[in-house]
């Protein structure tokens, strides 16, 4: 007996430890899942390779610990040893005693470490580069992903809960993201999750498993899942703001022109501002000039500014020379639903009054940034200049470049070829700089481009790098970021120094006279973006290449004069309101396979919600059903069916609230049916049924045919359901507990227990 206590218990331990190993998979894997939904955060492998090794040690390492006998509520204390150690040892630089204790110094340039972070999140687009600060945060937050998972998965045994963990970690990418969360990705960690489960049923309860019902119920679910990430509102792939209903928020996250792609996808316009001006027609408002490009992201130049005083003048113009014709215009701003800090203002901005808050200029594109303060709420009046250069003083202008102009021509060494042969496609011919730029406009508007917000989504190429470029070039479908980024790397690539612009679209006027238009309205909608070339002794100019949005400079059109100044356009006559520049609604249908979003696309997707949640919870009675069907049918073609006959009655009984255990024999559980459906056909069909079980357990097999099987199978399954009264027949039908493995014992009811 001793020996057999022993040989139980070390039969005991190592089920523990294999399902230690068990749950340890699951959960890599679970973090394999997580890492597909991170790509596209950080360029190139060394953040992936990071974060799996660092995980899968820290979870194999818990394994091992409890498998030698540790407890499993100690170990997580040992994991955050060991990641303390990991964390000293990988960015520590050598502050730490043996190079893996932590010290004081080892903590400080932790902080280092996050400070970085902070700073370059806010500069770096997505993908972002594989900077040492960024593998720090990987690195953290595999330790911490590691740890919780174990704790909750194990030390707790409570794996269910492991569920917020996975969804903090995927409301990352969902956010950042410009295409919003993949349902590939999605969908994977779902399974991860499910088997999870399933590693964790097994762990409490091993024997026979029976995972068909479990994993179709799953797949139904990951199915479901994917599905509603592809229909339901606010999981399309326009990322987290394409359900938002709250304000316009630019330069304050990873990139600005990201971030005025996802306005421009908003299902419903916001009011950003309105404005009055003295000026003829509505101007371009600028907030602020993209002038250092990456090779992923265009992101505004940080460098040293100057306190803005209250109606002081600011500048000069940089590179402007008093040969080009110019007139003062006033304009008054009210910030309606917009935040951001930097400025709009019609550039080039000359003075500002009225702000609240304190407020700097860029001496060297004018861009006005709030010092711990935004524009939301914000009323001012800004004095700007229209400037009308000609042609001829464009065509003469170029040659010379100056020394604080030249880092305006950087392009990174592995820009695709397609950009830079384009350019010189586009150009041919074309001998002035002016003459090359106004060739590289023209080429965006004649060579069937097309604006749309939505075809770079769908097919993966939203954003402003340069691979988003060449794609963009060949498939000839972007809005203003692309039209704009792409003017600019080739007008680089030619040697012109360019930028990009972002702001906004002169947006739509009250009405008015000619000579006053009355009060502008800007929305998100009117959200754009322009490249800016420099031409020597004019300055930075304004182009516009996008189809369908803003004005073309009169400057690059024949046939105008100095007079007709730039960027803005003519003043309506009438005094009906109307929209000065063409600026199509941002889901517009311009390109092959996008159409505008239907008033009843709400109504319609919540309908589809609601039929897949009923869907899924008609799975189980559709799998107890066809289970059923099967084992009558072989009832009908086979031979030994009483013990498809056995399984059925004990998985009826099971799902009308019986205990129905494997280890009762059939004479006994025949007994118990017997006397719960007393005086009705059922009874004896039982007995009948009995007496084929046991002639079958000690003879040749009966066919089931031959002596009624399925006949008196259904007439004892009437009877049972009789007893069980309407209530309990329909949760049976509903709720079939017979799905689950044979461990999970139902609550004993009619019938008495086992």
């Amino acid at each position: 007996m001793v020996s057999e206590a022993v040989a139980l218990g070390m039969t005991g331990v190592r089920r523990r430890r294999q399902a230690y190993w068990r749950i340890t998979g699951a959960l890599v894997l679970q973090v394999l899942a997580l890492s597909f939904a991170l790509g596209g955060l950080i360029q190139g492998p060394t953040w992936w390779f990071a974060l799996m090794l660092t995980s899968s040690f820290l979870l194999v390492s818990g394994a091992a610990l409890r498998a030698v006998g540790v407890h499993r509520r100690l170990v997580p204390v040992l994991e955050f040893v060991l990641a303390l150690m990991i964390m000293t040892a990988a960015f520590g630089n050598g502050t730490g005693l043996l190079g893996l204790i932590p010290t004081a110094g080892t903590v400080q340039r932790w902080g280092v470490y996050l400070q970085q972070a902070q700073l370059s999140i806010y500069q770096q687009g997505t993908p972002a580069e594989s900077l040492p600060e960024f593998i720090f945060l990987v690195v953290a937050g595999a330790c911490l992903i590691a740890i919780v998972l174990d704790i909750l998965a194990v030390a707790f045994r409570a794996p269910a809960f492991t569920a917020l963990g996975v969804v903090a970690v995927l409301v990352v990418p969902g956010t950042l993201l410009g295409d919003g969360l993949d349902p590939i990705a999605l969908a994977a960690s779902a399974v991860a999750f499910l088997w999870l489960l399933r590693c964790d049923v097994r762990t409490r309860r091993p024997g026979s498993p029976r995972p068909a019902a479990a994993l179709s119920v799953g797949a139904a679910a990951v199915v479901v899942a994917m599905l509603l990430s592809g229909t339901a509102p606010g999981f399309d792939k326009g990322g987290a703001t394409s359900f938002t209903a709250g304000g316009i928020s630019i330069g304050g996250t990873v990139t600005p022109l990201i971030d005025l792609g996802k306005d421009l996808r908003r299902p419903a316009a916001v009011r950003a501002l309105t404005y009055t001006t003295t000026a003829s027609g509505g101007p371009y408002l600028k907030l602020a000039s993209l002038d250092q490009f990456t090779g992923s992201v265009w992101k505004h130049r940080e460098r040293d500014t100057k306190r803005l005083s209250d109606g002081v003048a600011i500048g000069p113009v940089p590179g402007l020379s008093d040969a080009v014709k110019r007139s003062k215009i006033t304009t008054s701003v009210e910030i309606d639903d917009m935040t951001s800090r930097w400025l709009p203002v019609p550039a080039p901005v000359q003075s500002v009054k009225g702000l609240n808050g304190t407020w700097s200029w860029d001496p060297d594109d004018l861009t006005l940034g709030g010092i711990n303060v935004t524009t939301q709420g914000q009323k001012y009046t800004v004095t700007s200049l229209t400037l009308a250069p000609t042609a001829d003083q464009l065509k003469a202008a170029g040659g010379f470049v100056p020394a604080d102009i030249q880092r305006d021509l950087f392009l990174p060494s592995n820009m695709p070829a397609i950009i830079g042969q384009t350019a010189l496609t586009a150009t041919a011919g074309a001998v002035s700089e002016y003459d090359k730029a106004v060739a590289l406009q023209d080429y965006f508007r004649d060579n069937g481009f097309v604006y749309s917000t939505q075809t770079p989504l769908k097919q993966g190429y939203d954003g402003d790098g340069t691979r988003v470029i060449a794609k963009f070039l060949q498939v000839k479908s972007g809005y203003c970021v692309h039209f704009a980024s792409a003017m600019a790397l080739m007008a680089r690539s030619l040697g012109i120094p360019a930028r990009v612009a972002e702001g906004y679209l002169p947006g739509t006027s009250s009405g008015g006279t000619a000579n006053s238009p009355g009060t502008y309205t800007v929305t998100s909608d009117d959200l754009h973006a322009w490249p800016e070339l420099y031409f020597a002794g004019v300055g930075w100019v304004p182009f516009e290449p996008t189809v369908g949005r803003g004005t073309i400079p009169s400057y690059t059109r024949p046939n105008t004069t100095p007079d007709q100044v730039v960027p803005t356009t003519g003043p309506g006559s009438s005094a009906a309101p109307k929209r000065l520049v063409p600026t199509d609604q941002p889901n517009v249908a311009g390109a092959a396979g996008t159409t505008p979003p239907s008033p009843l696309q709400p109504v319609l997707s919540g309908l589809g919600v609601a039929l897949l949640v009923i869907a899924v919870l008609l799975t189980p009675a559709v799998l107890r059903r066809m289970r059923r069907r099967a084992r009558l049918r072989r009832l009908s073609e086979s031979w030994g069916g009483a013990a498809v006959v056995w399984d059925e009655l004990r998985d009826t009984a099971r799902d009308l609230g019986w205990s129905a255990p494997d280890t009762e024999t059939p004479r006994a559980f025949a007994r118990r049916i017997a006397a719960a459906v007393e005086g009705t056909p059922g009874e004896e069909a039982v007995l009948r049924l009995l007496d084929v079980r046991e002639r079958d357990a000690f003879g040749p097999p009966t066919r089931a045919v031959a002596v009624g099987l399925a006949d008196d199978l259904r007439r004892v399954i009437d009877a049972l359901e009789a007893q069980a009264g309407r209530g309990l027949r329909l949760k049976a039908a509903l709720i079939p507990v017979s799905l689950l493995p044979a461990g999970w014992r139902s609550p004993a009811s009619v019938g008495g227990p086992a």
